[in-house]
């Protein structure tokens, strides 16, 4: 078990798709589910999945049998990313856990990117400093995006939709980690986008 907590955002509205993400079908599996597989391959202390917009239909679609899991719902996802970060944040009860951030719309992204992100954290003995670690392809920096245990407050000061880069200039130390994936900068906003994942899952 490492002492670090998975967050998977997927409380959007999907507005620039026009259909509802989560549930879109890749390989006969709902996106998110994917993505939730793949998350809670890893030892994980604990995985959450921070959801809002159609919550109750995600958690009919998808079901979970796994200890580590819960649902987080964001009463407040129409404020946008921040709002995600920080109700999956409220339920830590002042647990002091890193958090490593994924999107639920990033169904092309390799185990092996988790693997490295994990043990560059453990390695450097990361949890416990002020550090964020990301992963880059060709320069372009992607998720997901480790933040320690001592960043978490910082969290409480994000607002609308940009996620947490604006605490990222608190870190003691931030992380760039060159990795072969693109599926770490791949996410899916338009119809386009779900059509080149699902070509590429073939």
């Amino acid at each position: 078990m490492v002492p670090i907590k998975a967050v998977v955002l997927a409380a959007g509205v999907s507005s620039r798709m026009g259909e509802f993400k989560p549930l879109l079908p890749i390989e006969g599996k709902p996106m998110l589910e994917i993505v939730l597989t793949k998350v809670l391959s890893f030892p994980f202390k604990a995985v959450l999945a921070v959801v809002g917009y159609k919550a109750d239909e995600l958690r009919e679609a998808i079901h979970v049998q796994d200890d580590r899991f819960n649902w987080i719902i964001n009463e407040h996802f129409l404020v946008g990313l921040s709002s995600s970060i920080k109700a999956a944040i409220d339920s830590f009860h002042n647990e002091s856990s890193g958090i490593l951030v994924f999107l639920g719309d990033q169904p092309l992204l390799k185990t092996s990117t988790i693997d490295q992100i994990l043990k560059v954290i453990i390695e450097k003995g990361l949890a416990q400093s002020k550090s964020i670690v990301q992963p880059t392809f060709n320069g372009t920096p992607g998720h997901p995006v480790f933040i320690s245990a001592p960043m978490i407050p910082y969290l409480k000061t994000i607002n609308g939709d940009q996620g947490a880069k604006p605490i990222f200039k608190y870190a003691d130390q931030h992380i760039y980690l060159p990795i072969d994936d693109e599926g770490a900068i791949i996410d899916v906003d338009t119809k386009q986008d779900y059509q080149n994942i699902v070509n590429h899952s073939k």
